[in-house]
């Protein structure tokens, strides 16, 4: 008995050494401290890339290995970012990390010794959630580069114009311990940049060229005047769009009230004498004096001013937020990346297209097929094989032929069907893009992986596009809960590698993201609306064919044929409009009308395409010609060779010419409407374009009705103006008066004015409506109030 007890004792004295030593090896493991920052001054937006600044300190061993942040742009986006980290005992690192995004249902953060792939997961104190004062994405963020924030004082009123924006203004040089960014990334939550006599040239050759990529992709770049602008703007010398000259002239209190829109000045201030380079646009102008202008680079555009942004008298008087606001256009600024109901286009994308993309044309199973091999299969089992065994006299061997050819004829359908799946992955691209005038583009893509095997994939980015996993069915939550387990991202010198984690056999796995190219190639467009005729020419300046190349007007769509890389095209078609205005049907398109045949699934991919890209160039507000191109431009490719099948879709804005000649007739759907809520939480939602038909809540809206570009220079009178209330129950109407600078209440339901009628135009060619709705007990859609107007071309 005692050696028995003696022996039970042993043991458990080993039980308990076996529990307590791996309790002591957890403890000598490097014990991780995370503190982390996010976005500017604690503000960030949803829905775009927010900096982030990580601070880890090691209270434990040397640590080697990977950073994880698990975290997303949407809730459809699943892929968690690594940063490979080394960080020896007692040391403390600060990372500067630009993420896409801030979605995460778990602990933002995780470490693995040794690397995510082979690693020991560690634990970690500190940060579990990402925490700023998030801002809705419709937020304007502006950045200043001045060195008194006090000269810019006058940005901060600039929320006061634009109440249905929230504007944010960060005095980058005033925050403390801020770097300013060499990754474009460290710019994308801001919609406009200022200047304010601070010299490009001095910065960083990295932070130049990550401010013109940032420009390139969408941004506002405010430059105000300062002597030697031109010699100090660096890496924008040659995109600016005016020519200062030393020669002071001024400009009278009076002019700048009228350019504001009514702003209070007191004093004239200075300007300098400026001219306009090749391809800018006029934005402010007083009597021949250029005060602003701005030109188009890629996506974005650089507005200049003839004076200086900070200067007194103009920057401490009442009407200069108002004159900042014309400037940068304050009340329609957009987010980029955004579609016109306020979706993330990257989630609109996972809802849409990826569907679609997901359809590969081997899924297809032929039923005529399938039933010539089954009656083959019975003839040759029955009266064939009977035949022939009993001819040759060989009946008794029927037990093994039956089943050897069953298996023989299994294994060939099998390979037969199969053959585009074994041999190696198929892929289907579909990627859309805006067209630049400087041949560059700019869009999104999504790739769908039919796998050949199980495992892992991996898809390597280069550095003008991005890349992060879809979420499938089987990855929400409560089935994976960190994002690292589904995929990952790790940054490299040239671009990123996604990896694709543990796919299953013959299994549809799907990525997206933002995609650019620059000197790509674009149309050059010469295209004139003559008599309800389109004559002229497109020539295609890419270096493959485009096919399927389509004009779209409003409502209307014109098919106008293929070309050839460096083909040209002439147009004599006939479209049935007065103007050449945007496209306005991008919202039609039955997205539950499903391919039932793999021919149609093509055409669909580029249907759905075509009704998520148009929004790309809402606030271009011209015409567009659309094409397609069975080539990738994503820079986007599995690390493994890979069977592809891209389409990439092409929507180019362009200056639609028109000749007006004798009476013409504007009616409702040749204008373009926007309504801005002029109410604290009033909301304004376009429900159907060509029916006019909104949803607005009670409150106070400015509703713009704007004329095609360049339209009043085709002009010789104005006859008559008619405006008509759809919803006199519901709408008080007021129309703005750009002589008077008031509004002036509409009594009747339809009114007609024939006296003076450009008065009612403000300097925009601009009908400005306003209304006033409410109350609504019904919560049913409305009509904005119809326009017609009629007059004479020259």
């Amino acid at each position: 008995m005692k050696k028995t007890n003696i022996t039970a004792l042993i043991l458990l004295f080993l039980l308990v050494i076996s529990f307590i030593l791996p309790v002591e090896q957890a403890k000598a493991a490097a014990t991780l401290d995370v503190q982390a920052k996010v976005g500017i001054a604690g503000k960030a937006k949803y829905q775009t890339v927010v900096p982030i600044q990580v601070t880890v300190k090691n209270n434990g061993t040397n640590f080697s290995g990977d950073m994880v942040i698990n975290a997303s742009s949407s809730y459809q986006a699943t892929s968690a970012q690594v940063i490979p980290i080394d960080i020896a005992a007692g040391e403390e690192k600060t990372f500067d990390i630009y993420l896409d995004g801030n979605y995460s249902n778990e602990d933002a953060f995780a470490f693995f010794e040794g690397g995510i792939e082979k690693g020991k997961k560690v634990a970690y104190e500190g940060t579990k959630q990402l925490q700023a004062n998030f801002l809705d994405p419709s937020s304007v963020f502006i950045y200043t580069l001045t060195d008194k924030s006090d000269r810019l004082a006058a940005f901060l009123r600039l929320s006061q114009l634009a109440p249905q924006n929230n504007v944010e203004v960060f005095n980058l040089n005033q925050i403390k311990d801020y770097i300013l960014p060499e990754d474009t990334q460290g710019f994308a939550m801001a919609n406009v940049i200022v200047i304010d006599e601070i010299a490009i040239a001095d910065l960083s050759q990295k932070q130049q060229d990550s401010l013109l990529k940032w420009v390139q992709n969408g941004g506002t770049l405010l430059v105000g005047a300062a002597d030697q602008v031109n010699a100090t703007a660096g890496i924008f010398k040659d995109y600016l769009p005016l020519k200062l000259s030393k020669q002071m002239t001024s400009v009278s209190a009076d002019s700048l009230s009228k350019l504001s829109g009514g702003g209070t000045f007191t004093q004239p201030i200075s300007i300098y004498g400026a001219t306009e380079n090749q391809g800018s646009i006029p934005v402010l102008i007083d009597n021949n004096k250029i005060l602003a202008s701005k030109k188009k680079v890629g996506s974005g555009e650089i507005i200049q001013t003839a004076f200086s942004l900070g200067d007194q008298p103009l920057a401490s008087m009442d009407g200069y937020p108002a004159l900042v606001g014309k400037l940068l256009n304050i009340q329609k600024m957009t987010p980029q990346g955004m579609t016109v109901n306020g979706q993330s286009l990257v989630d609109q994308i996972s809802y849409d297209l990826r569907n679609i993309n997901e359809l590969f044309p081997s899924f297809e199973v032929s039923v005529s097929y399938m039933v010539i091999v089954i009656v083959l299969y019975i003839l040759i089992i029955g009266p064939i094989l009977y035949f022939i065994l009993k001819k040759i006299d060989k009946r008794e061997h029927a037990w093994w032929i039956i089943p050897a050819i069953s298996i023989v004829l299994s294994i060939a359908l099998f390979i037969f069907g199969a053959k585009d799946r074994i041999g190696q992955p198929q892929i289907q691209q579909s990627a859309f893009y805006k067209v630049n005038e400087d041949s560059s583009v700019n869009g999104y893509y999504v790739e769908s992986i039919l796998t050949n095997r199980s495992g892992d994939f991996v898809v390597n980015a280069d550095k003008n596009t991005s890349a992060f996993a879809l979420r499938n069915s089987n990855d929400f939550a409560g089935i994976r809960e960190d994002l690292h387990e589904i995929s990952y991202i790790k940054e490299n010198a040239n671009g990123s590698t996604l990896t694709l984690r543990n796919l299953s056999y013959w299994s549809v796995q799907s990525f997206a993201g933002k995609s650019a190219a620059q000197n790509i190639g674009k149309m050059d467009i010469d295209i004139t609306l003559n008599n309800e005729k389109l004559t002229g020419t497109i020539k295609n300046k890419f270096p493959f064919a485009l096919k399927d190349v389509t004009l779209i007007s409003g409502i209307k769509e014109v098919k106008l044929g293929d070309i050839e890389a460096n083909g040209t095209l002439k147009v004599d078609k006939e479209l049935k409009a007065t103007v050449l205005q945007k496209p306005s049907n991008y919202t039609s398109y039955n997205y539950n009308n499903y391919p039932a045949k793999k021919e149609e699934v093509d055409p669909s991919r580029i249907e759905h395409m075509k009704s998520i890209a148009l929004p790309l160039v809402e606030n271009d507000k011209k015409p567009v010609i659309t094409a397609w191109a069975d080539q990738a431009i994503a820079g986007v490719e599995l690390e493994t060779s890979a069977n592809m099948s891209p389409i990439s879709y092409f929507v180019q804005p362009f200056d639609g010419k028109v000749e007006l000649s004798g009476p013409f007739t504007m009616k409702r759907n040749n204008f373009m409407y926007t309504a801005n809520p002029q109410s604290p939480n009033s909301y304004a939602e376009k429900v159907d374009e060509q029916l006019n038909s909104w949803r607005l809540s009670d409150g106070l809206y400015e509703v713009s009705i704007a004329m095609p570009d360049n339209f009043m220079n085709s002009v010789q009178t104005l006859n008559e103006l008619t405006i008509s209330n759809k919803d006199t129950d519901r709408m008080q109407l007021s129309i703005w008066n750009n002589e008077k600078k008031n509004y002036e209440p509409l009594v009747d339901a339809k009114q007609v004015f024939t006296d003076n009628i450009k008065k009612y135009f403000n300097d925009n060619d601009e009908l400005l409506i306003e209304i006033k709705f409410g109350p609504d007990q019904t919560g049913e859609e409305t009509k904005l109030p119809d326009v017609e107007l009629k007059g004479v071309a020259k």
